[in-house]
């Protein structure tokens, strides 16, 4: 079921979610929520992801070949190493050479952050790993 609603932003820059959409959607005051903005489309996506505070969530930006298969051998490499990812976005660089895929995932637990960068790599093919953690 989809509920429109117009909501205002006060003058700290702050939006109120209305009490109806909290409860559709399961938010409580200590649920986390991803936004996603594109300045080109000038839209603003609000999602409840699922995770709690010690998941912490962090960026990767993963340069790779644009080559078939490049981004589906380094999501294969996510799964193997046991990380959900919550999402992803990629963007072609430079056509046929190289492209980058934007991913956001729950901090890893099982595995340090070196050891994940080799693992894309090595197994994923990846050309270069940056690890952004959020504020």
């Amino acid at each position: 079921m989809k509920d429109v609603k117009i909501i205002s932003i006060d003058n700290r820059g702050r939006i109120v979610l209305p009490l109806v959409t909290r409860k559709n959607l399961g938010i409580t005051t200590d649920s986390q929520l991803m936004l996603v903005s594109d300045s080109e489309t000038k839209e603003v996506r609000i999602t409840p992801v699922g995770i709690t505070k010690e998941e912490r969530p962090i960026k990767f930006r993963i340069t790779m070949s644009d080559e078939p298969g490049s981004l589906a051998q380094i999501a294969s490499t996510f799964g193997d190493l046991g990380i959900s990812l919550m999402y992803g976005e990629s963007v072609i660089v430079e056509k046929s050479k190289t492209a980058i895929w934007t991913v956001i995932s729950p901090t890893p637990q099982n595995i340090t952050m070196e050891e994940l960068r080799e693992g894309l790599i090595k197994n994923g093919k990846a050309l270069n790993v940056d690890i952004i953690p959020f504020d």
